[in-house]
């Protein structure tokens, strides 16, 4: 008997008769709905670390040859930390923003860059849902909530996020690229100009030749040679990339991820990746109900994964919406490909394969959403044609869209500044002790007057309620300092010392010395103040208010002289203009008993090198300071090194 020839796979419906002008208006539409939905995002402020990657980012301030070596040779966050990430051409956007269009430190031009990027994705979603549903009806329903919806504001509102904006338009405009090589290799050079711009971007965008390959291996199981050509097309910049940020790493210095940040980098295999599930459990809530969104989900907002009844009901979530994926592979193997791509882009930041900077973040949902979202409408749509009521999917569709803009709009103030961004957090994720010192340290600044100081405490002190039970080695010491500080500026001295001892038994820094000092100086304990100053002098000699701190703690114990040396010593290690003022002043005070330390000068009182206690004094200062060019030029006596 002669077989039946088999139908393909997944047979593409009949592409409708739409009039040209319909797919403009509706690219028009929602641009506008994605403009009216971000409308208030545009005078934003430099929150959270926008301020550390754009206002403390010396590359992005000139455009020069210099700078633009500065971002090709090292990592996204130099040199103000290290994440162990390599983003340049993110970091270029920003250079273009600062520099090139003037912005600087003004956010609008910035969010309007942000905003485009976004709508350009948007459109490209649109672009991708017609060509492979050929459904104008449901490709408009998929791109107009996606464009939408409230978890994106991570991405568009928050400035950074642009590192997602640039790495998912490369995904979306390289994987349509590829779909039209098909007919037209011409395009695989499309495919590695937007591999190229993506993984420069962000390193998630590696995923590009894995959705290539899960589209061809699940919709079109012949095609194995479009899908080739597609991943060598894809090869060259992703080589490329690996080879020069390899180097780049190597340079710098190694990346360490707290377990404050991210408790998975300090739990055991299993645990971590059991806590990773549970992760995707809450990603798959904020997809159907983004009502609670945080900035923040740091310890222990999610804790790990011990068997708790949440944990079950998490894994459970997880292991049903997995069973349902596996319904879709002989009903819809498109909603299949869907689903699947939504899981591929979200696996290289799942903690599943390797612990990450954090446990979770919302930014991390731009693309899997948009996948996902595409599952779901179309799964909406079968059931509302099946039950022959074809035209009610659109309409509650607009319905949530209407929803999800109100929604993505309120979200939006809460990016105003850090201190109605930890207002926010507190409220969404009250276990979170970044929230409560963020929201702590915002108070603090936000009145220079410390009137009030008791709010101030009582976020420091949530903060360090949620850290108190961590042992030293995971806790970080930055939170305690901060406390003692507060508490030195509401005058409780003893209590500050307990505070700053305890950040440095977790790791000794210089801030929490000098903390220590002025806790120590103001109990007029002078040799315990002398010592801890001494101690920040020697983890960080650039600081200049150390010096005045070590002046200060001779002074308690009478002893002048050394006063001014440590404060010679500053002014030539940190050349701040201040000591010297802080050191003429000693002079005046009575330490110079022959009363030839200060003379007049063309711009007031100056100090008088002829003067024996002035020589001996900066002679003593330069040579601690390292300064041989000093000592000549003083001159010193030949005992002075």
């Amino acid at each position: 008997m002669k077989a039946k020839k088999k139908p393909p796979l997944t047979p593409l419906p009949v592409k409708p008769v739409i009039q040209p002008h319909h797919y403009w208006l509706a690219g028009l539409a929602l641009v506008v709905l994605t403009l009216l939905a971000f409308s208030n995002s545009f005078n934003t402020g430099l929150t959270l670390d926008n301020q550390i990657l754009i206002a403390g980012d010396p590359r992005i301030r000139e455009w020069s040859s210099q700078n633009l070596g500065q971002i090709l040779q090292h990592t996204f966050w130099w040199p103000n930390g290290e994440a162990g990430i390599y983003r340049p051409f993110t970091t270029l956007s920003f250079l273009f923003n600062y520099a090139v269009l003037g912005n600087g430190i003004q956010t609008a031009g910035y969010h309007w860059i942000n905003f485009l990027l976004h709508a350009i994705n948007v459109l490209l979603v649109f672009a991708l849902a017609l060509h492979l549903l050929r459904s104008f009806r449901i490709a408009l329903c998929i791109a107009g909530l996606w464009a939408v919806h409230p978890v994106l504001t991570e991405s568009v509102t928050n400035i950074i996020g642009r590192a997602d904006l640039l790495a998912g338009m490369a995904v979306l405009g390289g994987f349509l690229m590829y779909l039209k090589s098909v007919e037209r290799p011409a395009w695989l050079v499309g495919v590695m100009c937007a591999t190229a711009v993506g993984i420069f971007s962000k390193e998630s965008a590696v995923v590009l030749p894995g959705v290539i390959v899960l589209y061809e291996l699940i919709c079109n199981r012949g095609r194995f040679r479009a899908m080739l050509y597609g991943c060598l097309a894809t090869s060259p910049p992703i080589a490329i990339m690996l080879w020069h940020r390899s180097l780049v790493l190597a340079a710098s210095p190694k990346a360490e991820f707290p377990f404050v940040d991210n408790p998975i980098a300090g739990a055991d295999f299993w645990t971590g990746r059991l806590t990773a599930i549970k992760v995707i459990a809450h990603y798959f809530w904020l997809a159907i109900w983004p009502v609670k969104l945080s900035a923040d989900y740091s310890y222990s907002e999610i804790p790990l994964a011990r068997g708790s009844l949440g944990d079950w009901i998490a894994w459970m979530a997880v292991a049903v919406t997995l069973c349902l994926i596996m319904l879709l592979w002989k009903r819809n193997r498109l909603a299949f490909f869907f689903a699947c791509a939504g899981f591929l882009n979200l696996l290289p930041v799942s903690n599943l394969l390797f612990p990450i900077g954090t446990i979770m973040a919302e930014r991390f949902l731009y693309l899997p959403f948009a996948c996902w979202l595409a599952c779901l409408v179309m799964l909406v749509d079968s059931a509302t044609s099946r039950v022959r009521y074809p035209h009610l999917a659109p309409v509650f569709f607009a319905l949530i869209a209407i929803g999800f803009s109100i929604r993505t709009w309120m979200r939006n103030l809460d990016w105003k500044d850090d201190l109605t961004m930890a207002t926010a957090i507190v409220q969404t994720s009250p276990n979170s002790f970044k929230g409560h010192r963020l929201l702590a340290v915002s108070l603090f600044q936000s009145r220079p007057d410390y009137s009030n100081i008791n709010q101030v405490l009582e976020e420091a002190n949530k903060s360090l309620a949620i850290l108190q039970t961590l042992p030293d080695r995971l806790d970080i010491p930055g939170p305690w300092n901060e406390a003692a500080s507060y508490h030195l500026a509401k005058g409780d001295s003893l209590q500050a010392v307990r505070l700053a001892q305890r950040s440095i038994a977790i790791s000794p820094q210089a801030d929490a010395y000098r903390t220590l000092a002025s806790a120590y100086l103001r109990l007029g304990k002078s040799i315990q103040a002398l010592s801890a100053a001494t101690q920040a002098q020697t983890l960080d000699p650039s600081n200049a208010d150390v010096y005045g701190q070590i002046a200060d703690a001779y002074i308690a114990q009478s002893r002048g002289e050394d006063a001014a040396i440590a404060l010679a010593q500053g002014m030539f290690t940190t050349s701040n203009g201040s000591l010297r003022e802080d050191l003429l002043k000693l002079y005046q005070s009575g330490v110079d008993t022959q009363g030839c330390a200060v003379v007049a000068g063309p711009r007031g009182p100056a100090l008088n090198p002829s003067c024996d206690i002035v020589l001996r004094d900066l002679c003593t200062g330069a040579a601690r300071a390292h300064r041989p060019d000093l000592l000549r030029q003083l001159p010193c006596p030949a005992k002075y090194p």
